[in-house]
């Protein structure tokens, strides 16, 4: 059986799973602890404490600490696992180092629906926007996929990545002229920045259930991810079908990517930094790689979350700035490893 087959991204590579996971707590305790004390306005540990025993007390420190910044902390530990997943598992399906939902358009489409339902609709339910963001992401992933695939050859990487890249702009150049058009920039301009300020516990309550389902049934699949990332032919030869296969994992891919910029906009990167970092120390191996890469992300967005709001204070810093300073660097550090990914 092809479950049993042994894998070539499982061989000759040191095991450090336990190292990193540990550092990966560290970093995610600390994260979680500062972004509660720190903002606009910082706390004491003592003050933090007396919240934590007492959540239901009314008071302007438990407006704070409780109803503002605890649900932000979990929306970004949400957006950074979704999105680092999904980056993965993109990563996987196209055999392309370079593929994330951002830079191949799918958040681009998200971000045009969501615009387009703001000029016509209006003011809408969170869980409408959900739905609005995904039938954004895939119509964008449907023509993405369909310019970049070749009959009997399969998805050429330089015909994706330049489909992608031209979704992104047509959509991105279309969603600017329609916030012109019906003076959107007020409602439009912070989501595109990114930033978690306006999160509630309503809000959460109503899309962490389609983060949470997509990063378990991205687990389920973690295996048949490995198989289908080594090479079409090698897939089909280990008994795997392959069209049902991405289909499958694609559409965990837009549910993440569509549950996320629901809730931070459109935000780039986290999910072609965070992958790659992982895979560094654990290969492959889509069983390890996809639940530590979305504990990376995770922390990884809790702490720009926190430095969005203690580097110019009371003012927010967009999340999409602090990403892209980080960003930018690793991605053509990637684009220099090139042969080696």
């Amino acid at each position: 059986m092809y479950r049993e087959a042994k894998l070539p991204s499982q061989k000759n590579k040191p095991n450090h799973i336990w190292l990193v996971f540990f550092t990966i707590l560290s970093l995610f305790l600390i994260g979680w602890y500062l972004g509660l004390r720190f903002g606009a306005i910082s706390y004491s540990h003592q003050d933090l404490i007396e919240v934590l025993r007492h959540p239901l007390r009314n008071s302007k420190l438990q407006d704070v600490i409780f109803d503002l910044r605890f649900p932000r902390t979990i929306a970004a530990i949400l957006v950074g696992a979704g999105m680092a997943q999904a980056g993965a598992i993109m990563q996987g399906v196209t055999r392309n180092p370079i593929a994330d939902p951002g830079l191949l358009g799918i958040n681009a489409g998200a971000g045009l629906t969501l615009i387009l339902a703001q000029a016509f609709i209006g003011s809408m339910h969170y869980s409408l926007i959900i739905l609005v963001c995904l039938l954004g992401s895939t119509v964008a992933a449907l023509l993405i996929f369909t310019l970049s695939y070749r009959p009997r050859k399969g998805y050429n990487q330089l015909r994706l990545i330049l489909a992608g890249a031209m979704i992104a702009t047509l959509f991105s150049a279309i969603g600017q002229a329609v916030t012109l058009y019906f003076n959107l920039s007020t409602q439009v301009i912070g989501w595109q920045a990114g930033g978690l300020s306006q999160i509630n516990w309503r809000m959460l309550s109503i899309v962490t259930p389609f983060i949470l389902l997509g990063l378990l049934l991205a687990q389920l699949f973690a295996h048949q991810l490995t198989i289908l990332s080594l090479d079409e032919t090698i897939s089909k030869a280990l008994g795997q079908r392959t069209l049902a296969m991405t289909i499958s994992l694609l559409a965990i891919v837009l549910l993440l990517s569509a549950a996320s910029v629901a809730i931070v906009g459109t935000v780039s990167f986290i999910g072609l930094i965070i992958p790659h970092f992982i895979a560094l120390f654990v290969g492959k191996d889509y069983r390890k790689l996809l639940p530590l890469a979305a504990f990376a992300g995770a922390t990884f967005m809790l702490w720009v979350d926190l430095f969005s709001r203690i580097i110019n204070p009371p003012t927010e810093t967009p999340i999409n700035a602090i990403i892209s300073i980080i960003g930018l660097p690793c991605f053509l550090w990637l684009i220099r490893r090139g042969k080696n990914l």
